[in-house]
């Protein structure tokens, strides 16, 4: 007990390099009297410790004062390097001679068992940059600005104080308060762009009680799931085995909660076929509409860029997409404007004299003029990037979505000319 006490002691000092008497006493419940025998009983030991009296003293240990490495058991040596290899994985831990200095201290061999990499497959320097950037805000307490995409596809200039990164559900994450919004707020950092570290810095603010639970579903239902045994391997990468139970057909049934929000749309829609939601029957609903609307991108020939909601497949006349014949990409026609294919007479557009336009659709281009005469050509990639977000990303990933208009939309004759 006593030297237990003793090595209590001492890491406080070491800690704190001043401390009463009457301080360890109420810490570690004993007398005064008690910690000055402990003290004693340091010293002898050969630890540089002494009393300081009057104001601003008390017990202290000489400036020069290191612990030796005996202090620390291996375990503890260990989960000190592991801490030290997990911390540089995160690219934001400088040089690897702090890691290096301590191995060769605790005199340990076979520092590389452990490989810890946070990041994304196909993440490259830019990531480990910026990465780094908000790391030495954060400690240095200087605000950013950044260019930042929200999950509709909005963009914005913010300016935020960090505060602290999340690492959750394999993904990095900004916890910080946004200047612009005067609010916190949470941002993912692979939607962050040109970070700019701004002159001066913030008394840090008191970031808001981490939330424990998610909200729940529509209704507050659990939602229910079953999926084919040909997507087994990702049910098990994104759900707890305690909530996966195998069916008598062999397909996987799952009951869990998630966040409302359209991230569990595209989440669940990205199984296809090979997911069935059994309730809540809202839901069903919602991916029963969500389904009409991809068919009807592939059997009508509608697309995602008009400026109208296109409608939804109502059992009509449509031949069956098995049954269409495709054209090459170098045969269609597209939309001058918003690059809708013009695979249908009536999807074009008219001109002033009645007749078809060569170049437009009917969505942009009406009786010899534009529907939308002040539009820009940014006015429609946010658009559809919105329409891309709302309807479960059929053009990919916003990212990838956005590069591909912007490279695209130039080229088309409605931009060429502006």
């Amino acid at each position: 007990m006593k030297n237990s006490r003793l090595f209590e002691i001492l890491y406080l000092l070491v800690e704190k390099r001043a401390i009463t008497a009457g301080e360890l006493a109420e810490r570690l419940e004993v007398s005064e009297r008690t910690i000055y025998r402990d003290v004693d009983a340091l010293s002898a030991a050969g630890i540089p410790v002494f009393t300081q009296k009057g104001q601003g003293g008390g017990i202290r240990l000489m400036d020069q004062f290191v612990l030796d490495r005996a202090l620390l058991s291996q375990a503890q040596q260990d989960e000190i390097l592991f801490a030290l290899q997990a911390t540089l994985a995160t690219g934001g831990g400088g040089d690897r001679d702090t890691l290096a200095r301590l191995s060769a201290l605790f005199r340990r061999e076979g520092g590389d068992w452990l490989e810890v990499d946070f990041t994304g497959w196909g993440s490259g320097a830019a990531e480990r940059e910026n990465f780094a950037l908000v790391k030495r805000s954060i400690l240095e307490r200087r605000p950013l600005s950044f260019t930042y995409y929200s999950s509709a596809g909005e963009r914005s200039r913010r300016t935020a104080e960090p505060a602290r990164l999340v690492f959750k559900g394999g993904n990095w994450y900004l916890s910080a308060f946004c200047r612009s919004r005067q609010d916190w707020r949470i941002f993912r950092l692979v939607r962050m762009e040109d970070l700019t570290p701004e002159a001066g810095t913030f008394q840090p603010r008191r970031p808001p009680e981490r939330r424990t639970s998610a909200r729940r579903i529509p209704g507050g239902n659990t939602l229910c799931l079953r999926f084919a045994p040909s997507a087994a391997w990702r049910v098990r990468d994104y759900f707890h085995p305690g909530q996966i139970h195998r069916g008598p057909d062999g397909c996987l049934l799952v009951s869990c909660n998630f966040p409302e929000d359209q991230w569990l749309l595209s989440f669940l829609l990205s199984f296809g076929s090979q997911l069935e939601v059994l309730s809540p029957a809202c839901w069903r609903d919602l991916l029963a509409g969500e389904a009409k609307k991809l068919a009807a991108v592939y059997e009508t020939g509608q697309t995602l860029s008009g400026l109208e909601a296109y409608a939804d497949i109502s059992g009509g006349d449509q031949q069956p997409a098995q049954h269409k014949e495709v054209l090459p990409m170098e045969e269609r026609k597209f939309c001058q404007c918003c690059a809708m294919p013009l695979d249908r007479p009536e999807d074009a557009g008219t001109e002033a004299d009645g007749s078809p336009s060569g170049d437009y659709c009917r969505y942009c281009y009406q009786k010899g003029a534009f529907t939308a005469p002040e539009a820009t050509m940014e006015d429609i990639i946010a658009f559809n990037l919105k329409f891309n977000a709302e309807n479960g990303h059929p053009f990919g990933p916003q990212e990838e979505a956005e590069k591909m208009m912007r490279g695209w939309f130039p080229t088309l004759k409605r931009w060429r000319t502006t």
